[in-house]
């Protein structure tokens, strides 16, 4: 066997986990918005990052921010707009320091400066902290301070959306983890099948050169998001996917009636721990494959076929040299 039939295994392996990634993902959206994730994420983040009670209590006057500053995390809305936000936080510093009537409000330095003041007087907090900072190279008009406000909290935002996308990762290996044990996926029995069947391995590659040929990475972007954009005409190539095990038969999914019940009764106790053993292994592999998410796998498969046309294009030209000497 030489390297291209490694690459082909790799290949209906790549796809297989791409289509299994897709249905997590759909089951996924359906998670995160039974439980709104994102809201609960957003709503916790703001929590931290605005940790001072009266900047908290002018955000929670406003309606957009209402339910991202309330004690039912679960109610909360899914997206902020950093600008606004940043509007409103230097808007109520701004209006404390107006109160104060130390300064001519067409004075822009003056009131920036006093609007440092106020920050200076807040209570200690980390958004204290972070205002003085940003406010020591924000620049001497208050659309600047707005500016450098609203840069950090979606700087900040999007870090902390780390933990969001880290909860979802667990959640893609629990939900696939329980697909890979009712369809019976085993990366370890797909492998041995892909290598020892060169049919079969032929009709993954082929698939997979269509699945790069007819979907691009914005249609894949598109369409994976939700189970409604798959009800885009648009997405039906991206949909297939998601049936690929009905698509190539012949892979070795599903449970056999048989394979159980003969386990069972023709086994020793040794082989039976063996056969569990290797089954759960190859459960654990494909569900761990399937975290990694769909859009990581329709990339490698891009790769892998376009490295398996470089390694054959070579042969093709040799041949028809050959034909025609």
């Amino acid at each position: 066997m030489d390297l291209t039939t490694w690459l082909d295994v790799a290949i209906g392996l790549t796809l297989v986990y791409l289509g299994v990634s897709l249905f997590v993902t759909v089951i996924n959206e359906y998670i995160a918005q039974m439980f709104n994730l994102r809201g609960r994420q957003l709503h916790d983040d703001l929590q931290k990052l605005i940790d001072d009670k009266t900047i908290k209590h002018t955000l929670v006057q406003h309606p957009a921010f209402a339910s991202l500053f309330n004690n039912h995390p679960g109610k909360a809305g899914s997206y902020v707009d950093s600008k606004i936000l940043g509007q409103l936080i230097v808007g109520s510093l701004s209006t404390a320091a107006a109160a104060n009537n130390a300064v001519s409000p067409n004075n822009a330095a003056s009131q920036v400066a006093q609007i440092i003041g106020v920050i200076n007087q807040l209570p200690h907090s980390i958004l204290k902290t972070q205002l003085q900072s940003i406010a020591r190279t924000a620049g001497d008009k208050t659309e600047d301070l707005v500016t450098a406000v609203s840069d950090w909290m979606d700087r900040s935002l999007t870090m902390m959306g780390g933990n969001y996308k880290r909860r979802l990762q667990t959640i893609s290996f629990g939900v696939g983890l329980v697909i890979t044990v009712m369809l019976n996926i085993n990366t370890i029995t797909l492998t041995e099948r892909l290598y020892h069947d060169k049919e079969l391995r032929n009709a993954t590659a082929a698939m997979a050169v269509q699945v790069t040929e007819r979907i691009n990475k914005e249609t894949f972007e598109k369409c994976r998001s939700s189970s409604t954009a798959l009800q885009d005409p648009a997405c039906i190539e991206v949909k297939r996917l998601t049936d690929v095990t009905q698509n190539l038969g012949k892979l070795p999914i599903g449970w056999p009636d048989t394979s159980l019940s003969s386990t069972q009764t023709s086994h020793s106790d040794s082989h039976k721990i063996l056969f569990w053993g290797e089954r759960m292994l190859g459960w654990f592999l494909t569900a761990l494959a399937v975290s990694l998410g769909a859009p990581f796998w329709f990339d490698l498969l891009n790769k892998a076929v376009s490295i398996r046309h470089g390694m054959r294009k070579p042969v093709t030209g040799t041949a028809e040299k050959t034909e025609k000497a």
